[in-house]
């Protein structure tokens, strides 16, 4: 339960904090079968998708479209399933006979305290927050993570399915699992209309495979150039490098044409790392992707029904955030 109440706290904070930028929150902003969701109810769960957005495409990731949608868009469609989910869930909590504790209740009834005692009256009511509405969010929070836990509580990992993602993993992300020693020699992309330095690059490229002293044929192009072996840093090359490396045996050399210019890489050596907690956070991973398909399929089936209707003026009028 806590993963899912712990989110919705920072949450809060964050909205709060933001409040005067953010409108008033008196209007609702969709309703939800017989619910209507308000602009602060909303932006909770709006405020939690740009988390995610950001931490998966920077700040940057609002200035991009998906298949012509804006990203603004995109997260508030997110952010209104995210509350259809937990309106379904909370919905099944009777029947499936599911309910919060006095511990429960307890924790919710000090954490709305807490929050509450950080931000104004004045903040609060800008986004039309009381006590009540932050308890109920928070319960409801509670709720979902025990119907999440109740409907998932029966998954068996398939072992073979497991591995066969982790294998796919790591042939994807060696660098994460091995220490590559290399040598490397880059050239400068070409000028438009020339290919001088790649005709260069490639003779280069075609010696030391055939057998020349990788540093020797370096030194022609870059007398200055270090070209002692040294320890890959993933972190330095774009994908299309770190594959082409990862593709290539010990002792081999690559040539990779690459958008800033030619790489030639010699792989001297590959040594694995330990990667213990690396697979064991793989497997915890595959385990809850699997749980979130479960989860997510019974709450489409729940929710089948359930209308979902847009306050479209209020809806529009949330442009950023």
């Amino acid at each position: 339960m806590k993963r899912f109440i712990s989110a919705i706290l920072v949450t809060i904070i964050a909205l709060i904090s933001l409040s005067g930028c953010l409108g008033k929150g008196g209007d609702y902003v969709a309703e939800i079968g017989n619910t209507k969701i308000s602009r602060g109810e909303f932006m909770v769960y709006l405020i939690e998708q740009k988390k995610n957005f950001e931490e998966q495409g920077g700040s940057d990731i609002w200035e991009a479209d998906f298949d012509g949608v804006s990203a603004i868009e995109v997260a508030k469609q997110n952010a209104l399933d995210s509350i259809t989910m937990v309106k379904s869930a909370v919905k099944q909590t009777d029947s499936l006979g599911i309910k919060l504790d006095e511990k429960d209740i307890s924790d919710i009834d000090n954490q709305t305290k807490s929050l509450m005692s950080e931000f104004s009256s004045e903040e609060l009511t800008e986004l039309s927050l009381d006590y009540d509405k932050i308890h109920s969010i928070l319960e409801e929070s509670a709720l979902q993570s025990k119907v999440y836990d109740y409907v998932t509580s029966n998954y068996v990992v398939n072992s073979d399915e497991m591995n066969k993602y982790i294998e796919e993993y790591k042939k994807k992300n060696a660098g994460e699992f091995n220490t590559y020693t290399v040598q490397e020699l880059f050239v400068q992309g070409d000028v438009e209309g020339s290919n001088q330095n790649y005709t260069k690059a490639q003779d280069a490229y075609n010696k030391i495979k055939n057998g020349a002293d990788f540093s020797s044929v370096a030194k022609e192009i870059s007398p200055d150039l270090n070209t002692n072996s040294k320890t890959l840093d993933i972190n330095l090359y774009g994908e299309d490098v770190l594959q082409s490396i990862y593709k290539t045996a010990k002792g081999n050399v690559t040539f990779i044409s690459a958008t800033d210019g030619y790489y030639i890489f010699k792989v001297n050596d590959i040594t694995p790392t330990d990667n213990t907690d690396k697979i064991k956070e793989l497997e915890n991973q595959y385990t809850e992707s699997k749980k979130q398909q479960i989860y997510q399929a019974q709450i489409t089936q729940w929710s089948g029904n359930t209308s979902v209707k847009k306050n479209e003026d209020v809806w529009n009028s949330i442009t950023s955030f």
